[in-house]
């Protein structure tokens, strides 16, 4: 594929140039304002494509040539398919055309492998391990989901051969039970503390082994919160990760996420995927600079996590027919 950009005083003349000078097929990527006004459009075309005002003769190698183009797939198809389907799931210009200029490069003809090796180019995946060597403290705003991913973690790590302390430093009525209800049914030792005292004075006597903690909810755009989500985490010389709930929208995800990432957090846990149909949050993770490391489909503590691979990402975004619909 080759990108280019085109710019002129209206969309109009500014399409019939990208038609003229890439042909009928070219896909539009973007379309913005120009920086010394008007309009600019990147579009792109398959490497050696011929406009129709240009094209000669066909020959028998440029005969060859689409024969082997088309034996591979149509590459034009699926960036447009991907495409389509930024825009819908609403991800910022700047990530959706980053992830297109990695894609039109890689020449594969099936969309969804397509984005996912532009996802993995772009964006780093770390699952949780049974035994992460350190305390995993989970963040996250309230309702994202913070609870269930635990013992989801949990979940996970007993059925590798681990058996992880539970603590819960959330306060909120009956979310301490509810954590000492999952602790009970996977037969895991379960602590509750109030504070970062509290906290370190548990894990003094623990013995060596994996620790899971609940964090109270926060509010990521609170510093106050991130001053108390950083003390608690300092407190057992615990790893953050995030909890991004996947219906958020794009750029409140992107801000939280980096937010959160300021104060230490290197990867996060995206939940309630089953339940958001526009998944802009899920691209945001990556550019707020956090791996990922989770995706949870399902509200069921035994449906697990699954790792969050460029894969699975590419397919959450585009084999969910519902974005089509909504075009």
């Amino acid at each position: 594929m080759r990108l280019r950009t085109f710019s002129g005083q209206s969309l109009s003349s500014v399409m019939a140039d990208v038609r003229r000078e890439l042909g009928p097929d070219a896909v539009i990527i973007t379309t913005s304002d120009a920086p010394g006004g008007g309009v600019e459009v990147r579009a792109a075309a398959e490497r050696g494509a011929i406009a129709p005002s240009t094209e000669t003769t066909t020959t028998a190698l440029e005969r060859r040539d689409r024969a082997r183009q088309k034996q591979r797939g149509d590459n034009a198809d699926g960036i447009n398919r991907i495409a389509r389907a930024l825009c819908w799931h609403e991800i910022s210009e700047k990530a959706a055309e980053k992830l297109i200029e990695a894609a039109v490069n890689l020449e594969d003809g099936e969309a969804t492998a397509t984005l996912a090796r532009a996802l993995d180019q772009r964006y780093g995946v770390h699952p949780v391990e049974a035994d992460p060597g350190r305390p995993v403290l989970l963040a996250g705003a309230p309702g994202s989901g913070k609870s269930s991913a635990m013992a989801k973690l949990a979940a996970r790590a007993v059925q590798q051969g681990a058996a992880p302390v539970m603590i819960s430093a959330d306060m909120r009525a009956g979310a301490a039970e509810q954590m000492r209800a999952y602790a009970k049914a996977l037969n895991l030792d379960f602590e509750a503390v109030n504070g970062p005292r509290e906290l370190e004075s548990v894990l003094s006597r623990l013995p060596a082994g994996p620790v899971l903690i609940d964090s109270p909810g926060i509010n990521p755009f609170e510093l106050d919160d991130l001053d108390d989500l950083s003390d608690l985490a300092n407190a057992a010389d615990a790893e953050i990760i995030a909890v991004c709930d996947a219906g958020a929208t794009a750029g409140d995800a992107e801000d939280a996420a980096a937010l959160i990432a300021s104060i230490g957090a290197g990867r996060a846990i995206i939940t309630k995927l089953d339940a958001a149909r526009r998944r802009g949050a899920l691209i945001s993770i990556g550019e707020a600079g956090l791996a990922y490391a989770h995706i949870s489909a399902s509200p069921f503590i035994g449906a697990g996590l699954a790792p969050a691979t460029a894969l699975r990402i590419a397919r959450a975004l585009l084999e969910d027919d519902s974005w089509e619909d909504g075009l």
